[in-house]
C-alpha cells in the first residue's frame, strides 16, 4: 500500500499564500514568513481574543 501523507501535503502557506518546499527532513517551510509544519499535518497556533 501507498502512503496517504502526500495526499495531505500542503502547496501554498496558510499564512501568507507563498509556496512551501519541503527539505529532506519532512518539514515543509516557508522562505517568505517563515511558517513550518511537518509534511502531512498542518500547525495551527493558537488564537488569543480580546474583549
Amino acid at each position: 500500500m501507498g502512503s496517504n501523507v502526500e495526499m495531505f501535503k500542503l502547496t501554498t502557506c496558510p499564512k501568507c499564500k507563498s509556496d512551501l518546499k519541503t527539505n529532506n527532513n519532512g518539514i515543509q517551510v516557508c522562505n517568505v514568513c517563515e511558517y513550518w509544519t511537518k509534511q502531512g499535518t498542518a500547525r495551527l497556533n493558537s488564537i488569543t481574543i480580546f474583549e
